[in-house]
């Protein structure tokens, strides 16, 4: 059955609410609230008025369907999951990283549409400085904060993927260069001018989270809070990413990965609170998700190697490449190979001997070699050549000098979404959203759902609205 109008369960809101509420910064928790809305501006003709939709990085559907299991505590999630829409495993997208999947989450659309193929810059001369897909601009599908904000309704972004340079009411864009602490400055300048300071008044402990690159869960809540209680945008995007952090480093249900999901649990009790302070609980819907699921790993493997010594990369004397043929794109999980010209079959043939021949090899960790036509099934990028996918247990690293090396990472993802081990999390609770199941639900089915839940339109998305199969009365 289609979204339809359900009463927002407000005894469980207020529930909820109490139990965050104990967590609230004192400071916020006394301060009355004077809406930045302004009474002439439009409101969203759809269903609810306000959506808030979370992304907690890297957080697996387990999380909420077997807590206990892994001896975890999130009354939270387990309250929104009693109540509201849940899914046992949202398909993401190819390569399963953070930002093709926030990109895909906000516009629902594939990758192959809206231009984000994996974190990182494909910079095969190494140029730009480990640059990743931050710019907005690069994205020439509409995400759907782009149509409400065009139709004057209040849009906030607090350290969303690849929104610098977004257009929305409030924004505090995710970015980082120098990886330093001169980095916040440039977040301050490229944000919402005087929000920062707003923030930082009313939230004690503020600044010392928020570090570019390092934004810890707190600080992005912050700035969450902050805006539902004294702006009530129609529509709040908010990535929060400790989880992800936790689990890359110390590994899937390590006790570092526990206290994160835990933490982020709080975070959400924290918004709800926020919600049902502002006045907004019967007209808001919000949408908990994460991006991706993870795998354990145990090993590294460098497939750039393979191609410079084939002599298909040139070093200079200081070991950067000064020329290349092809090179490979590593995204953990998965790897793009790309040409450097893309019409040269004997090129073509050459790369792809000596991927099918490592893998063949049983050695390599390399599980399997897509080609153009798998990877378009995908919705990957069509311009690489080749994509690649490592073993279950391996990941692929970036280096250029040994083939294999010591991991850095416990636990990975990138892997072909339609694994069981890369299914993300996706919970639906508020304003019109009855108790029950997501079923098939997929990360480019999000936006479409919120502009159903909004009433507006978003063009061109690949991704439908989600479907409630309501649960059985007992």
């Amino acid at each position: 059955m289609l979204l339809r109008r359900a009463v927002l369960s407000r005894s469980l809101l207020l529930a909820l609410a109490m139990l965050a509420h104990s967590c609230a910064s004192p400071s916020v928790a006394a301060r009355a609230t004077t809406p930045l809305a302004r009474p002439h501006e439009p409101e969203p003709p759809g269903p609810v008025k306000h959506v808030i939709v979370v992304t907690i990085d890297g957080l697996v559907p387990d999380s909420y369907l077997q807590p206990a299991a892994h001896g975890l505590s999130v009354p939270t999630l387990l309250g929104l999951v009693s109540r509201g829409a849940s899914s046992d495993g949202a398909l993401s997208v190819f390569p399963s990283v953070t930002y093709p999947a926030h990109t895909s989450i906000a516009s629902g659309v594939l990758p192959a549409h809206h231009g984000v193929f994996t974190n990182a810059s494909f910079d095969p001369l190494e140029k730009n400085h480990d640059a990743w897909r931050w710019y907005a601009e690069d994205v020439p599908a509409p995400r759907i904060w782009d149509v409400a904000y065009a139709a004057g309704y209040r849009t906030a972004l607090v350290d969303w993927p690849v929104t610098v340079g977004a257009k929305a009411t409030y924004h505090v864009p995710e970015f980082w260069r120098a990886k330093q602490p001169e980095d916040v400055k440039l977040i301050r300048a490229l944000s919402t001018p005087g929000l920062f300071e707003s923030v930082s008044a009313a939230y004690p402990d503020f600044r010392a989270g928020f570090r570019a690159q390092d934004v810890t869960d707190e600080a992005g809540t912050d700035i969450a809070e902050y805006l539902v209680l004294h702006a009530q945008p129609h529509l709040l995007f908010l990535h929060i990413w400790q989880v992800d952090a936790a689990q890359h480093k110390y590994g899937l249900w390590s006790a570092e990965a526990r206290a994160a999901i835990e933490n982020a649990d709080r975070q959400l009790g924290r918004l709800l609170a926020a919600v049902e302070r502002a006045g907004l609980a019967p007209d808001t819907t919000f949408v908990i998700g994460s991006d991706h699921g993870f795998a354990n790993v145990t090993r590294c493997v460098n497939p750039r190697v393979l191609l410079r010594q084939a002599g298909l990369v040139t070093l200079d004397a200081t070991g950067k490449p000064s020329a290349w043929q092809a090179d490979v794109l590593s995204a953990t999980g998965a790897a793009y190979v790309y040409l450097n010209d893309p019409h040269d079959p004997t090129l073509e043939a050459r790369v792809l001997q000596i991927f099918e021949d490592a893998r063949k090899s049983g050695t390599s960790g390399i599980g399997r070699v897509l080609s153009r036509s798998e990877v378009s099934a995908l919705g990957g990028d069509p311009s690489a050549f080749l994509a690649l996918e490592p073993e279950l247990g391996t990941y692929f690293g970036s280096g250029r000098d040994a083939y294999e090396t010591p991991p850095t990472y416990k636990a990975v993802h990138g892997y072909d979404p339609n694994r069981p081990e890369m299914k993300a999390s996706l919970i639906l609770f508020g304003a019109s959203i009855p108790h029950g199941k997501l079923e098939g639900a997929r990360l480019i089915d999000i936006a479409p759902t919120v502009a159903r839940l909004l009433g507006v339109t978003l063009p061109h998305a690949d991704g439908r609205p989600l479907a409630v199969v309501a649960a059985a009365k007992p």
